[in-house]
């Protein structure tokens, strides 16, 4: 009985498992930062401020991610879980207002310090909740790790920005790398593939409204910098197309497989670990997604406007990062290569040097009709998911 009442705080089995208003609530946090990084991104357009961006999208990403996990390991009914997601949202938020300076001075303390405070905080309650059950293991490794990638965090936010950006770059990617190896440790061992199963079905369900929820952005960018200019204008039609590069990258993200990512995660032999793998290849897909945004808010600033070589790298990045997320997520989970994914990132490349000179307006409407040509021809085949590495191709 006691060993029961150590795991009160867990899922069980009946636990109704579609998506609470909580974590509907929690993804409008996320946009939140989404829209801050594209803010920050259209800023400065230097390459180590790109990088600098790059960094705080993965930890955005992370938390988003973590949370999660946790709304899929734990009873989201309980006031105890939704009090750990409030203050996580709360967290976030935090990490957002510090964005756009948060590799100078104080702004860096505080967006470090959010960002290791939450994951603390969480992993101490959770810790204490699971007083006496076996999964305790699992959260005091998440909980350790997070106190040592915290370190590198807080000691980067007092540093020079250049050094600052080492390591937190070196915090994030070991964070990431620890998750995906199952937080190993001396004597504590590592999650094996039982502690981290997930649902399915929660946690594709929770991919897909996120992802579709992010595609929004894009929209919302481009009406932000409309201002009030005749309806009939370049401005009106840079939002139009904005829009159907929306729709493209909608129907290239849910063609195919992403119906199936559900029995993807559950067949696999270790459905955490599959569904962490999944968690990255959407980080790739919402970085195209906010590429995307900062393209679209080039565009709607100045359509006809002299474009320089950075302002052409980013209205071109987007769609091909899109697209090679797009492909690691159909290869690694679905043992499935769809070729006209590698195919298009290899023609848009080539064609983007191309345009140099052209303006804004012009490169995204080229863009935006290969992103078309890509998303509307018909496809061949029935998706078949695979176990083993027998990769099944399609067109």
């Amino acid at each position: 009985m006691a060993r029961a009442r150590s795991g009160w705080v867990l899922r069980g089995q009946e636990t109704p498992r579609q998506i609470s208003y909580l974590e509907l609530l929690f993804d409008l946090g996320l946009i939140v930062a989404l829209m801050r990084l594209t803010d920050r991104l259209t800023g400065n357009l230097g390459w180590n401020h790109a990088l600098e961006t790059l960094v705080l999208l993965a930890a955005i990403w992370w938390v988003w991610t973590v949370t999660a996990y946790t709304t899929d390991w734990y009873d989201p009914r309980l006031p105890i879980v939704q009090v750990i997601v409030l203050a996580v949202l709360f967290g976030g938020l935090l990490m957002s207002l510090a964005i756009g300076s948060a590799f100078e001075g104080v702004n860096g303390i505080a967006f470090a310090g959010a960002y290791v405070g939450l994951h603390l905080c969480r992993g101490l309650i959770l810790t204490t909740a699971l007083r006496g059950h076996v999964l305790q293991r699992r959260s005091t490794r998440v909980l350790i790790w997070f106190c040592l990638t915290g370190v590198l965090w807080l000691v980067g936010a007092f540093l020079p920005s250049p050094i600052r950006l080492m390591f937190w770059a070196v915090a994030i990617t070991t964070d990431f790398a620890v998750g995906l190896l199952g937080y190993p440790l001396p004597r504590l061992g590592r999650s094996n593939a039982e502690e981290l199963r997930v649902g399915g079905e929660h946690l594709a369900e929770r991919y897909r409204q996120m992802f579709i929820v992010t595609l929004g952005e894009i929209i919302l960018v481009g009406v932000r910098q409309y201002g009030d200019p005749p309806f009939v204008s370049l401005r009106t039609a840079g939002v139009i197309l904005l829009f159907v590069l929306t729709v493209t990258m909608w129907r290239i993200y849910t063609v195919y497989v992403a119906d199936y990512l559900a029995a993807g995660i559950d067949k696999a032999n270790n459905p955490g670990r599959i569904a962490l793998v999944a968690a990255y290849a959407h980080l790739v897909m919402v970085a195209g997604v906010v590429l995307v945004a900062a393209g679209g808010d080039l565009v709607a600033r100045d359509p006809v406007g002299e474009i320089n070589p950075t302002e052409l790298a980013i209205v071109t990045a987007g769609p091909l990062v899109f697209l090679a997320g797009r492909s690691v997520y159909a290869l690694v989970v679905f043992r499935a290569m769809l070729w006209r994914l590698p195919i298009g990132v290899a023609v848009l490349s080539l064609a983007a040097p191309m345009m140099r000179g052209l303006p804004p307006l012009a490169v995204a409407t080229v863009m935006t009709v290969g992103m078309m040509a890509i998303a509307f021809i018909p496809h061949w085949g029935q998706p078949v998911y695979r176990t083993r590495w027998h990769i099944r191709t399609r067109w």
